[in-house]
């Protein structure tokens, strides 16, 4: 298949996506029409059970049409946009568009409070100019049932692990003030020599000392880089791994369903995603 037909392709798949969604939709509106105008014409509720059987087949329809058609999309989108694009940036690629981290590894990773709804995709193992990394999307939840059902998002975003060999501690996390849900930790708090650092981060160590061995001021101002760039970001170094957590608006190596598929702006979108690693890796100097 050429590109010219697999873009038709996916535009064919994200139309019928989005037809599916308006079957669903549908029947709730008439239920909630029907809920109106109840008072005005008592009679109009005899059609209730109808329209219940209508809005439970409707969903039941249109949901299985609807994930048969996205999981089609999604295996072509990630192959023709996805694969391709870091088999060229990266070396020794491992991409699982269906898997992520395990639970428990993210827990490990101690950047954010495990709620009680987890959900991970796009595992990417990979080296980047001799540098190891792994990546995925996750979003951590927690949600109350009952009469006033909540859901709170902990997290939303990417995660990553990335090789730092040329440091090697207990544990040092820094985690930006405006980084919520932080995983507690049995860290002592530490104040460093940079007033900004402090207003912007909340550092804390299992060592005092290894907090200033890996926060130099030349890391502490590219960390402040990256914080500038993405917001709301959180590190733990833990022996020579670095775990990072970045918040985000939308996953990575995905396609908005509301918007047409264009080819260029897939591209585009691909090489934004990717070059999130890059910049991290580029930034804090993971050579040296």
């Amino acid at each position: 298949m050429g590109i010219h037909e697999t873009i038709n392709r996916l535009e064919a798949l994200r139309k019928k996506i989005q037809a599916q969604m308006v079957i669903m939709i549908l029947p709730m509106l008439m239920y909630a029409l029907l809920a109106m105008v109840a008072p005005l014409a008592p009679n109009a509720m005899a059609l209730a059970p109808v329209i219940f059987i209508i809005l439970f087949l409707g969903i039941i329809y249109g949901n299985a049409n609807s994930n048969k058609a996205k999981k089609e999309f999604k295996e072509l989108y990630k192959r023709t946009f996805v694969t391709q694009l870091l088999s060229q940036r990266f070396q020794n690629v491992n991409y699982m568009w269906e898997s992520g981290f395990a639970e428990e590894a993210v827990r490990s990773f101690n950047l954010v409070s495990m709620g009680n709804r987890f959900k991970t995709e796009d595992y990417l193992s990979a080296y980047y100019n001799g540098i190891h990394f792994e990546q995925a999307d996750v979003t951590v939840q927690y949600h109350t049932s009952g009469k006033n059902s909540h859901t709170t998002t902990y997290f939303k975003g990417r995660m990553f692990v990335f090789d730092f060999p040329y440091k090697n501690v207990a544990s040092v996390r820094c985690l930006s003030n405006t980084f919520m849900y932080k995983a507690s930790s049995k860290n002592k708090k530490v104040a460093l020599e940079s007033s900004m650092f402090n207003r912007i981060f909340k550092t804390d160590a299992f060592y005092e000392h290894d907090a200033f061995y890996f926060l130099t001021p030349q890391m502490m101002e590219r960390i402040e880089a990256l914080n500038s760039r993405y917001g709301n970001i959180a590190l733990h170094l833990m022996g020579n791994k670095l775990f990072v957590g970045i918040n985000m608006k939308s996953d990575a190596f995905d396609h908005n369903y509301s918007e047409k598929v264009d080819y260029q702006n897939e591209i585009n979108k691909m090489n934004a995603d990717t070059q999130v690693i890059v910049d991290v890796i580029e930034t804090l100097s993971m050579y040296s």
